[in-house]
């Protein structure tokens, strides 16, 4: 068992799959979780996550952690990394620095291996994990872990493991993901966010003809909102005059929109939208009004 190998276990219900972008998420986020204890351990570190594999079933993302450092104990480092992340996402950090859950950390998430260590190592590894834990490295990202598995509904747990041969002992219950990801003792509420990118036909209400950020208005069905063009080649074009927009009602582009929503209440709500790209639009020519693409210009 490689000693710099993590692997985030996704439970799942019998039958179900995992929702790829819910597990992408929530990936990304454990990465974050264990690059943020690695550099609480051991400021000199470079951490590097590589996914190996994932496991059909129930779910492990694999990572590989790399750690180049200028300390000659960073394999110490990897235990203490190990064991702040099993605590964080699958175990109770309240009473982590009790020496009770550490010695059932080291049963669950080691095994044998740990009997190669000496006692002295041990407390010092276990110390480490503690002022770790008391720091709160990694904490923020290791919760948003759970907000994202949160919204799949095929997710009924989650835990860390140091092998995808082997399912944790220590399994966090989707019946206690609210009080995990909202935890009272923490500073902030941890709130699942997504991000979205489609195509869409929007109708133009006011446009901004300023360099900048400003929100340019448009309308998607009965909703209006307000949403920055980022596509600078188009609002170039439309400032120097090299694109002239039709100055009417109901003018309708199609373009690339990015929308941040949170979820609340159950429902997700839009929080921010962008628009990355104009694909086509009216323009004036002769009097007549006619689609165009910035790509074929």
């Amino acid at each position: 068992m490689p000693a710099d190998q993590l692997s985030l276990y996704i439970d799942l219900h019998k039958g179900q799959k995992a929702d790829l972008e819910a597990a992408a998420r929530a990936s990304l986020a454990f990465a974050e979780a264990v690059r943020e204890i690695a550099e609480f351990l051991d400021p000199f570190v470079d951490v590097q996550l590589e996914l190996l594999d994932t496991s059909e079933g129930s779910l492990f993302v694999n990572a590989r952690v790399k750690l180049v450092a200028f300390a000659a104990e960073h394999q110490k480092t990897l235990w203490a990394l190990s064991l702040v992340s099993a605590g964080w996402i699958g175990g109770q950090v309240a009473e982590f620095g009790s020496h009770k859950v550490l010695s059932k950390g080291w049963e669950s998430l080691f095994g044998a291996e740990a009997s190669n260590l000496s006692d002295e190592d041990k407390q010092d590894i276990a110390e480490r994990a503690a002022k770790a834990v008391e720091a709160k490295a990694g904490e923020r990202s290791s919760r948003q872990v759970i907000a994202e598995l949160a919204q799949d509904p095929a997710v009924k747990g989650v835990g860390i493991s140091k092998t995808s041969k082997r399912r944790p002992t220590d399994i966090l219950p989707r019946s206690q993901f609210a009080e995990k990801m909202n935890n009272p003792a923490s500073d902030e509420i941890i709130v699942p966010r997504r991000i979205t990118t489609e195509v869409q036909k929007v109708v133009l209400i006011s446009p901004v003809l300023v360099q900048g950020k400003r929100r340019w208005k448009f309308r998607i069905g009965k909703k209006e909102f307000g949403a920055p063009i980022l596509d600078t080649k188009f609002v170039d074009a439309v400032l120097t005059g090299k694109y002239p927009i039709v100055m009417k009602s109901d003018v309708v582009m199609t373009v690339e929109l990015e929308t941040k929503e949170e979820l609340r209440d159950g429902k997700w709500v839009p929080t921010e939208r962008s628009v990355l790209k104009v694909i086509g639009t009216p323009r004036r020519n002769e009097g007549r009004q006619l689609s165009f693409s910035l790509d074929s210009q």
